[in-house]
Formats: C-alpha cells, structure tokens, sequence
C-alpha cells in the first residue's frame, strides 16, 4: 500500500472579491511505505490557518500554522508558516494520542509574493517510507483561482426587491462560495448538502434566491452562477465578521464592507 494524497486533498484553494487568489498544494515526494496521509486546512484565527497531516488512524503526523497578510497597498502577500503552538494543542488535544504533534521548530517567511509568484515550504520527511514533504503556495490577483460548482460575478444582492449590497467587484468560484453583509453577517452556499446547511433556495441562470429568518434574499450575477442551476443549500451566520485585511478591498483595507469570497473547503471560515 503506498502513501497517497488525493487531488482533491492535495490542493487548497480561495478567491476573494479583492482580486486575490491563493492556492495551497502539497507534494509528497516518493511515497514507498505503509502510510496514507489526508491533509485538513482548518481557520485557526484572524489571517491563519492550519494545516493538518493525518495518517490512516486519523493520527496527526504534522501540523503547522498558515498566515497570510497583504502588504501595504495590497499588491503583494506575505505568507508566514509558524510553528503549531499552545492554541494548536489545546483545539487538538488528541491529535497525536496526547504526544506534540510534530511541527516546524522555527518561523518560516514566503514572500512578498506578487501575482503570479509562488514559494515552496520544505516541512518534513521520513526517508524510510519516500515521504519528503512540501507545499507551494501560489498568489494571484485580478483572476479566481479553482474553479467549482459556484461563481458569484459582480454579485448584486437585494430583499424584497430593493438592492442592499453590491455589486462586489470582479469574480470569486469555487465548491462552496459565501458573501458578508455588514449588519446580518456571513451567508455561506453550496450546491449539495453540507454540516449545518439547510436547502432553502434555488438557482437560475445568473440568479439565485433563498429565505433565511423568513427574509427573502434575490442575488444576481453578471454570469451563470452554477452550470445547470437546482436547489441551493444556505448556512447563515449572523456572528460572522471578517478578520483579516486580505480579505478587504486592496485600496481600502481597513473598510468593512459587503464582499464575497469561494473556496473548495469549508474550513477556511469556520
């Protein structure tokens, strides 16, 4: 049995309204051994995220933290990964049958990274097995990376027929694709059942409509926002507020504001 790493495990990746794209891929090297790892991207706080190698006992064989933060003016991002600290271990406090999980011994820093530049982190190897493990991260901005079930464009969104927000600037795809309205919080969407979701909406072309709290919402996008349209799955948040200046405009970084962002996992917002 050799070491794999699905495709879909292997990559992570978001775009936001602001232009900015991010992927995460790892490289396993060239597994020969008796391990099978799956990779978990978790939000830990603010502008972080974890990311977690799991073995086939579901056993944390490496864990490190991910923050990312726009440079002043927003054309370029730095990427820091940082050893898996006290937060880490209380949240996952099992993930290693109670031993340290396994981390980086020291700051690692990538960047400024402008669109189109990437950078390679080296974490870990266990020569016995082929595993010499890696991860590219890669910044793009003005284009949505992934792809997906999802695309929001120039989203407008507006409740019982009057516009509240939008249109939010450029394109954003992906399997699970989510908006922020100041005053009523995140809205998260998926085109198949998802934890905590409820299908309480349906898509049409370039329009979607659903009903949270008996409020009837009405989005519409300057493009398709699914291929073949169906019924759409809603999770609505009213805590949810953005953390992090990657998040907001890149000329207005400090504004808070209705923006839209998709991802192919959802843990990068819970």
């Amino acid at each position: 049995m050799s070491a794999t790493l699905s495709y879909a495990q292997l990559s992570s990746s978001i775009s936001l309204s602001n232009g900015v794209g991010i992927d995460v891929s790892a490289n396993l090297g060239q597994p020969t051994g008796q391990q099978t790892l799956t990779v978990e991207m978790a939000r830990a706080s603010g502008n972080s995220f974890y990311r977690i190698f799991w073995d086939q006992n579901h056993l944390a064989v490496y864990g490190y933290e991910l923050q990312v933060e726009l440079t002043t003016g927003g054309n370029a991002l730095t990427a820091v990964a940082k050893p898996a600290g006290d937060q880490f271990a209380a949240r996952y406090p099992n993930a290693d049958a109670g031993k340290p999980v396994p981390t980086l011994s020291a700051d690692q820093i990538l960047g400024p990274l402008g669109s189109g530049q990437s950078a390679t982190l080296d974490l870990f190897e266990i020569p016995g097995m082929g595993l010499h493990l890696t991860e590219t991260v890669r910044v793009q901005f003005g284009a949505e990376t992934g792809g997906g079930a999802l695309k929001f464009s120039s989203l407008r969104v507006a409740i019982d027929q009057k516009q509240v927000a939008g249109p939010a600037p450029g394109s954003v795809a992906g399997r699970y694709a989510m908006f922020y309205l100041p005053g009523r919080g995140g809205f998260f969407f998926a085109t198949e059942p998802a934890p905590g979701f409820a299908k309480t909406g349906a898509i049409d072309g370039n329009r979607m409509r659903f009903t949270v709290d008996n409020v009837e919402y009405d989005c519409v996008s300057t493009a398709p926002i699914h291929g073949t349209g169906g019924d759409l799955w809603v999770l609505h948040d009213a805590s949810y507020k953005p953390e992090g200046n990657w998040t907001h405009a890149r000329d207005q970084l400090e504004r808070e504001d209705f923006f839209m962002a998709a991802a192919d996992s959802l843990g990068w917002w819970q």
